[in-house]
């Protein structure tokens, strides 16, 4: 009996350590909502860059918990989770963020960029937009830590290619539920029809609406070549995930796990920008072979495009703020 006692007792004392040396080894819980599947970028370089980088140079003290498919949300949902700091990081898409934080809307705003390294100096955190950004961000209780890439957003449609502004004429495009977006369809010259994204594939087949705008990436994950024959590269406006932080969360870690936790983020950043940009590759030509009718624009054809969108520029830069629209149109020049 005393024996049996004797090892009841060490294998308590055994368990006791083990669990105590568990929770000492993980301080913190870092958990990261967005709304894609698990063969998007964001997933894939979260999963081989931000979650090991962290947790490995944190020591063990950050544990890293990855909740795709919007299983904590959808886009608006996560920033008040983050807000709230009942979510500690978030990847929504900028155009939602644009809710909390108006001067976002310019990165919406059509044929503002016409590469993805104009794109980068103006989101770069530690430059004169960047700083902006990230100062608007914190008065929202949120720390702005970077932007990853969805892609440049062209059109998709059932019945021709797109070489022009005129060629939209008639269209019924799908596109988000955003003014910025829906005034630049009325530019364009096509009838914007904003929609949940969760609907589009079905309204798409059941030809309630043409066509639909997005990224290649997106084109190909959502299977829309299954039912839309042309993708005319119209590239009207870029469109980017913000990485969000909780105030709370950051403001509860010490200043060595913040450098961490800022650091893994721009790793993520750096890797998820080179997958997109691999998987764009890898999907035009992918949906070439599955039978989609493929244009890209000449430079006289997109001027077009840029000339017919122009008033929208002007409106929403001056609803916004035209000193930040003034000071971008510079740096990218």
């Amino acid at each position: 009996m005393k024996r049996t006692t004797t090892l009841w007792a060490v294998f308590l004392c055994g368990a006791f350590l083990l669990t105590g040396s568990v929770g000492l080894a993980a301080d913190f819980t870092l958990k990261v909502g967005y709304v894609v599947p698990e063969s998007y970028p964001h997933h894939i370089a979260a999963v081989e860059v931000l979650k090991p980088f962290i947790e490995k140079e944190s020591g063990g003290k950050i544990v890293v918990e990855l909740y795709p498919n919007g299983q904590l949300g959808g886009d608006r949902q996560l920033c008040e989770a983050v807000q709230l700091g009942t979510v500690e990081m978030a990847f929504p898409s900028t155009t939602v963020l644009a809710s909390f934080i108006p001067e976002l809307q310019i990165l919406d705003l059509p044929y503002l960029f016409s590469s993805k390294e104009q794109v980068y100096k103006v989101v770069d955190l530690n430059g004169p937009i960047g700083k902006v950004l990230v100062e608007k961000a914190k008065t929202q209780g949120m720390f702005l830590l970077g932007f990853a890439d969805i892609g440049f957003m062209s059109l998709t449609n059932s019945k021709h290619p797109i070489k022009k502004p005129d060629d939209t004429k008639g269209l019924k495009i799908r596109v988000m539920e955003n003014p910025v977006y829906i005034d630049t369809a009325k530019a364009i010259g096509y009838n914007p029809t904003p929609m949940t994204f969760g609907e589009v594939y079905t309204a798409l087949q059941q030809k309630v609406v043409d066509g639909q705008e997005q990224g290649i990436n997106v084109t190909r994950n959502m299977k829309f070549h299954d039912v839309q024959k042309y993708f005319s590269l119209t590239e009207e406006a870029f469109s980017t995930i913000s990485i969000i932080v909780s105030e709370s969360f950051m403001d509860e870690i010490p200043d060595e796990l913040k450098t961490i936790v800022v650091e893994g983020v721009r790793l993520f950043c750096e890797a998820q920008r080179k997958v997109n940009s691999d998987q764009e590759v890898s999907n035009l030509k992918e949906l070439a072979e599955k039978g989609m009718e493929i244009n890209s624009l000449t430079p006289e054809e997109r001027e077009l495009f840029v000339k017919a969108t122009e008033p929208v520029r002007q409106k929403y830069a001056g609803k916004i703020n035209p000193k930040l629209f003034e000071e971008i149109q510079i740096l990218i020049k």
